[in-house]
Parts: structure tokens; sequence; C-alpha cells
């Protein structure tokens, strides 16, 4: 499940994406099916926000940050070269 935020992911969202995460898993989960996973992105984040939130919390619940534009394509060569040499 995806949440896609415009701005700031705040507690509230992290809760809801855990409560739709409970409900997959006892009501629509089939018992040979892997776990749901919870992605919340918003256009901001607030670090500390986010561990607080989801310390506890037994799902598999990420939240991240997204940009709005892609980079330039130099850019997005560039990042991928990194990654690929490491």
């Amino acid at each position: 499940m995806i949440d896609l935020k415009r701005g700031e992911v705040n507690h509230q969202d992290i809760g809801q994406m855990n409560l739709y995460l409970n409900y997959f898993k006892k009501e629509v989960n089939m018992p040979e099916d892997n776990e749901p996973i919870g992605i919340v992105l918003g256009a901001h984040k607030n670090q500390v926000l986010v561990e607080y939130a989801t310390e506890s919390i037994d799902n598999q619940l990420f939240v991240s940050k997204y940009q709005l534009y892609f980079p330039e394509k130099i850019t997005l060569i560039q990042e991928l070269n990194k990654l690929l040499n490491e």
C-alpha cells in the first residue's frame, strides 16, 4: 500500500497506514501470502517524528520523501554510475 502526501508526513499518516496494514493482514491476506508492506511518501518528512512514530510498529511500514521533479539526465547518470561502481 502506498500513501502519497503533498506536504509533510505526520504521525497521523503513519498511524493510518499502520491501521490499514493491520486490517489487510487480518481480513484480506491469505495464509500463504507475505505480510503487506506500507509506504508513506511525502514531499517533506521530519526524521525525528518518523523515528518516534514508527518505533514500536511491527508492520513493515516505511516513510520517505520524494522529489516533485526528476533531476537532470546527467545527474541521474552520475548517481547510477556511483551505485554501480560501489
